[in-house]
């Protein structure tokens, strides 16, 4: 009685040596399924083409030298070999045909979510592989892995998105940089662009200010011919928007230097956007602010005069009484002017007087004195209108409207003259005295300068 061929083959082809069993080849029985097992080993380990490959043959190998041990079928032990060989073969293919078509079924699920840009389906879908899926294709198993990995990286990029919402650019390059990375993996585009929408829908959470720094980033990054490129159209479209109430913020906590810079950007750079012309209105507004600033600056420094600026909230320089700010040489006249006339708030001076030091004027009149001290000592006192140089801006424009010099009259030759200066007169000599306004006379001096007809 022979061993029947077909029956060593297919208990052969169970890769667990059933047919070396049938044929009494001991050793090659024992070795067999050592092979078999260590070549599973190897697919498991490499999860590479190559090593399936390798275990195909193998099983070709076995498949065909146990056809070529076995003899001639026909007779009634054949028949039970077959059945034994049937019985170990058929659920050993079975089983690796079940858990093949398993493992294809998983990568199917985790192909449709990652097109669908499901990272929380590929995860679910990658855990349903069991470890017979794992042997029965370990390569496609394996490349599931690529993309589980992909998305812990999403996820991760995701949670560091957040963190640019305080205006970090330098951290929002990293991030997209990192996008650009797994987007490079196979079949990532929809994953990455998910995040990115999610991300994109989020820009505005940090408040205006932060959105500009954010938006701008976006808007001006270079372009890679990808789906990352979404994030140019809409930092594009975000910009105008949050340039403008970041502007309106900075302007409510009174920064109208950083406003007006907002506003000047805005108006530049979307001179057509539908927000521009509030944005010129509100510039219009803070612009003004502005000037104040500089000019109350100048005016602290003791610069107005040497660098007049406009301040466009003054009041005009018109008929009746115009407010004076007076800068400059001060002298005791000024003093005697109407309070009227006079401010210390630049917000409510038409004008801005600099004046520069007294100087002697027209004599008016010499007279005869002799020193109280010494009967003896004569002397003559000329008695000179003060005169004081002045120039007129405007203060809502900046303009010089005026320059001139004030002359002030007053009382000259009093019966005892006072001379607190300390100085002994020369017998015989004259010395130049000022006279001594009234505040009639200083009024007098100075209406035609404030007061228009």
């Amino acid at each position: 009685m022979k061993d029947d061929r077909l029956a060593a083959a297919v208990g052969n082809a169970s890769l667990l040596g059933i047919g070396y069993v049938l044929l009494r080849r001991w050793r090659l029985a024992i070795a067999a399924p050592l092979i078999s097992i260590a070549l599973v080993l190897l697919v498991v380990a490499q999860k590479a083409l190559w090593c399936e490959i390798v275990l195909l043959v193998w099983w070709v190998a076995v498949v065909v030298h146990g056809w070529l041990l076995g003899g001639k079928p026909g007779t009634r032990s054949a028949t039970e070999q077959r059945l034994i060989a049937l019985c170990v073969t058929v659920p050993v293919l079975l089983a690796g045909v079940f858990f093949r078509v398993e493992a294809v079924g998983i990568q199917n699920d985790v192909a449709d979510a990652r097109a669908a840009g499901d990272c929380a389906g590929v995860t679910a879908a990658q855990q349903k592989a069991r470890y017979g899926d794992r042997v029965a294709d370990a390569p496609g198993i394996e490349r599931l892995g690529v993309d589980v990995e992909a998305c812990q990286q999403l996820q991760e990029i995701a949670l560091r998105l957040e963190g640019t919402w305080s205006g970090d650019v330098d951290l929002l390059g990293e991030q997209f940089a990192k996008l650009g990375e797994v987007l490079a993996k196979p079949g990532q585009e929809k994953t990455v662009e998910k995040v990115l929408d999610q991300y994109l829908g989020t820009v505005t959470k940090g408040g205006p200010c932060p959105t500009v720094e954010l938006a701008t980033w976006l808007r001006g990054r270079h372009q890679t011919q990808n789906v990352l490129d979404k994030a140019n159209s809409v930092g594009d479209g975000l910009v105008p928007e949050a340039q403008f109430e970041c502007a309106q913020s900075e302007a409510k906590a009174a920064k109208w230097r950083a406003a007006l810079g907002r506003y000047q950007e805005l108006i530049g750079q979307y001179p057509h956007a539908a927000i521009t012309p509030k944005a010129r209105a509100a510039m219009a507004l803070v612009a003004v602010k502005v000037e104040l600033l500089d000019v109350r600056g100048l005016v602290t420094s003791g610069e107005y005069c040497d660098k007049p600026a406009k301040y466009s909230g003054a009041p005009l320089y018109r008929r009746g009484v115009n407010r004076a700010l007076f800068l400059g040489e001060t002298n005791e006249y000024l003093d005697q002017l109407p309070r009227q006339w006079k401010t210390d708030v630049p917000t409510n001076a038409s004008v801005v007087i600099c004046t520069e030091a007294v100087e002697d004027g027209p004599a008016i009149r010499t007279c005869p004195y002799t020193r109280e001290t010494d009967p003896n000592l004569h002397f003559n006192r000329t008695f000179r209108k003060v005169v004081v140089p002045v120039r007129i801006y405007a203060l809502r424009t900046g303009k010089l409207v005026r320059t001139g010099k004030v002359t002030i009259t007053g009382e000259a030759c009093p019966l005892v003259y006072t001379d607190d200066s300390g100085l002994t007169p020369v017998y015989g000599s004259t010395i130049s005295t000022p006279v001594d306004p009234s505040d009639a006379n200083v009024r007098a001096a100075f209406q035609p300068l404030l007061v228009r007809r």
